[in-house]
């Protein structure tokens, strides 16, 4: 007798992780979801600080969770609205992965089958992150134990009380994907991301880093979006990133105070992965000349 296979809509919900300041990008993103995602009957919750809304075909969570409550960071905020999800597994994508390519259901379905079998899976990651070569299942290979971004704001399925344990209270999403990492070191949970060329789950231009970067538009990713979709959307009023992806350097304040809260996060485990981001930058250098 064959397995039944896992129900998405009835093991999952779709966490998309935003903030009130991205209001602007939400219908360009949910315009692609509807489409790409055809019949998608997931839960979805937008995660954002007080503001919600409606999209048509899609099963939006009308009541925002954090709406009457004021947090500290948003780990606070992402740890409450966990808190109150009843279901197993968690999708999440963030705002600006505008799709461009049919979702993977058969993936994700095969995701769920692994993790039900196998309890030690905390996460499946739908990109591949570079500088993992084990591999274990078809599509996907696993992270070393202590590798870099093991926690990561890729399109990702997370068994949710994983989630939860790499997320702290105090956490702004770019110090959980860099320093959060350094929770997951070693943990009982194996963790897994797409082989090179099996990225085909959800497809969106990850290379740009999404629609919006540095708090500006991409312009290749939001203009034909918005030809597409027909959107009201005024580009001018956020404006457009520069082609460069290293555009507008953080400044020395902004750097002390990121490894000051990584400190606060992970304790002196903290420098490990800035000890390997230096390396990693004297080494692009050295290429250089």
């Amino acid at each position: 007798m064959s397995q039944k296979l896992p129900n998405i809509a009835d093991s999952c919900v779709l966490l998309v992780q935003s903030c009130d300041a991205y209001e602007d990008v939400w219908e360009m993103f949910f315009s692609a979801l509807l489409e790409y995602w055809k019949d998608c009957k997931v839960d979805i919750i937008l995660n954002t600080e007080t503001k919600t809304v409606v999209f048509n075909g899609l099963n939006i969570n009308k009541n925002n969770y954090c709406k009457y409550k004021q947090y500290s960071s948003w780990g606070e905020r992402l740890l409450d609205v966990l808190g109150r999800i009843e279901k197993k597994y968690v999708i999440t994508l963030f705002d600006d992965f505008i799709l461009e390519g049919k979702v993977n259901e058969n993936k994700i379905v095969e995701c769920l089958r692994y993790m039900e079998e196998n309890k030690t899976i905390g996460a499946f990651y739908f990109n591949n992150i570079p500088g993992n070569t084990k591999e274990s299942y078809e599509d996907f290979i696993q992270l070393d134990k202590t590798a870099d971004y093991k926690v990561n704001s890729c399109p990702a399925i997370w068994r949710k009380s994983v989630l939860q344990s790499v997320t702290g209270s105090m956490d702004s999403p770019w110090a959980w994907e860099f320093f959060g990492s350094v929770r997951a070191y070693g943990n009982e949970y194996e963790y897994y991301c797409a082989k090179l060329g099996a990225e085909d789950t959800f497809i969106y231009q990850y290379q740009l880093g999404g629609a919006i970067r540095r708090g500006k538009w991409v312009k290749a990713v939001v203009s034909p979006a918005i030809k597409k979709y027909n959107l009201s959307l005024d580009p001018t009023i956020r404006g457009y990133a520069s082609n460069s992806l290293s555009e507008g350097k953080y400044s020395f304040k902004w750097k002390v105070d990121f490894v000051l809260l990584g400190v606060r996060m992970v304790g002196v485990k903290a420098f490990i992965p800035l000890f390997r981001a230096i390396l990693l930058k004297i080494e692009r250098l050295w290429k250089k000349k």
